[in-house]
């Protein structure tokens, strides 16, 4: 009785442990319905059902689908950062290691086409258009919630987590992730093989980060 009620609070209550311990189950929700049936599989009401949450709740945290993707897209950055400080990268060059970080994340989701296309369809899909776009600031929040992390885990394992990128490093690596987004899902249409995507990445890095000068180690020669 005691640890089935403490059960109940923990996805219940209103402390800051059990609003953690929902949105975990949120997130652990959407992905399980990402990797059943891609982005069309995940809905907030068959989120809130296999999460056990009441819908009013969910929509409390996120206001739509595409949000509650983009938070399993932040888990899954966590996951790979965690898998990269187990395992880090062994290749001698800067250029060497930050394309690996690319091949391991698409890797990743090649073990997972559902929450693939889940999270192709949230970090490609076109915003509405609006005529006057080019006269104001552009907001990039979807774009920054991926490809920032992304680009700064790849960095970290370039050039170690104490380095600050310079301008150059920091649009090749942004490159790097457009490259990324448009090889998984070129993969995920058929267009492309799982070793051609990995070449591919591992082809662009060792050719565009050696270019910078500020670039450590940039005369040294990587395999593809």
């Amino acid at each position: 009785m005691g640890e089935a009620w403490m059960a109940a609070v923990k996805v219940n209550g209103r402390t800051a442990e059990a609003k953690a311990f929902r949105v975990e189950r949120v997130v652990k929700a959407t992905r399980e319905l990402a990797t059943a049936g891609g982005y069309d599989a995940v809905q907030m009401r068959e989120v809130a059902r296999v999460a056990q949450t009441a819908l009013s709740t969910l929509y409390k945290y996120y206001a739509s689908k595409d949000e509650l993707i983009t938070a399993a897209i932040q888990s899954e950055l966590h996951s790979l950062a965690d898998d990269l400080l187990r395992r880090p990268p062994r290749q001698r060059t800067a250029e060497g290691r930050a394309g690996e970080v690319f091949v391991r994340a698409f890797l990743g989701m090649v073990r997972d086409p559902g929450f693939a296309h889940a999270a192709m369809s949230v970090h490609k899909t076109l915003r509405e258009y609006d005529p006057d776009r080019g006269e104001r600031p552009t907001e990039g929040d979807q774009i920054a919630q991926w490809s920032m992390p992304f680009t700064r885990i790849a960095a970290a394992q370039a050039w170690g987590p104490d380095h600050r990128s310079t301008p150059m490093q920091s649009r090749t690596l942004s490159m790097l992730e457009n490259l990324w987004g448009a090889s998984v899902v070129g993969w995920l249409n058929g267009d492309t093989s799982v070793d051609e995507v990995k070449r591919r990445l591992r082809l662009a890095a060792k050719r565009l980060l050696i270019s910078d000068p500020a670039v450590p180690n940039g005369n040294s020669s990587e395999s593809n």
